[in-house]
């Protein structure tokens, strides 16, 4: 067929609505296309985590779980993530926001001695950044504290005062940052428990001692909420969750 002839077979498909793909040119807009796709799952990804919604998705997931052990799992699982910094730390923005549940775990876990280091430093920084949940965390330590909670105050006093005379000056683990910050807003002075670190805890300490006697009387809450509603979830030794009224004595063996 000659030039014109090819010509004139390109304007007729042309107006038919149909020039002829070449197989290259089919084979391009197909990677194209897979490209346009891996792309948008990247960047559905990266908005999903980004914006914390994969975060909220897990702490939902953990305020479900049938028992503390599982939750606890479920937590343990973020521990150990690498991002787990930028994780815990969402995860700890989500305490206090709604989800009974999924508060009574995750302050059961920071309370655990198994939890990380992490876990209790992203959990305490939220509670100075967002200093109405310290009533709310030091309402759930003295429900959760052994033997009773006025025994536990003295106990940390006792320990505290020990430590404030060393030299050089010892550093606090997160754990016992939490107690303290639990000590204060339960003694009335919750702005000593705000960015408390373990390493500025001396000086506030000293100053909270010297108002003290040597006993406070802090009686133990029968929920571990205040605003607690329904039963609580307690786990058997067996891993079954039996739910339980509030009004009976709790047990925090769990």
């Amino acid at each position: 067929m000659s030039r014109r002839g090819q010509a004139r077979r390109c304007c007729q498909q042309s107006r038919a609505g149909g020039l002829p793909i070449r197989p290259n040119h089919s084979r391009f807009l197909s990677w194209a296309a897979l490209l346009a796709a891996v792309g948008g799952l990247a960047g559905g990804l990266w908005w999903y985590y980004g914006n914390g919604a994969g975060t909220q998705w897990t702490a939902y997931r953990i305020g479900q779980a049938a028992s503390y052990r599982e939750a606890a799992g479920q937590i343990a699982a973020l521990e150990r993530r690498r991002d787990r910094d930028v994780v815990l730390r969402e995860l700890a923005a989500g305490w206090g926001t709604g989800n009974q549940q999924f508060d009574f775990y995750l302050a059961r876990r920071a309370s655990d001695p198994q939890a990380g280091e992490a876990l209790r430093q992203a959990f305490s920084l939220e509670l100075s950044w967002r200093p109405e949940l310290l009533t709310r965390w030091a309402h759930y330590w003295s429900w959760r504290v052994k033997p009773s909670p006025a025994d536990e105050i003295a106990s940390i006093a006792e320990y505290l005062d020990a430590l404030a005379t060393a030299e050089p000056p010892r550093r606090l683990t997160w754990r016992e940052v939490l107690n303290l910050q639990a000590v204060f807003a339960l003694t009335g002075q919750p702005e000593l428990a705000l960015r408390l670190a373990p390493d500025n805890w001396q000086g506030r300490y000293r100053g909270w001692r010297g108002q003290r006697g040597e006993r406070l009387d802090v009686e133990r809450p029968g929920a571990p909420f205040p605003d607690w509603q329904g039963a609580l979830p307690i786990a058997s030794t067996f891993g079954v969750n039996l739910l339980r009224p509030p009004s009976r004595t709790p047990d925090r063996s769990s």
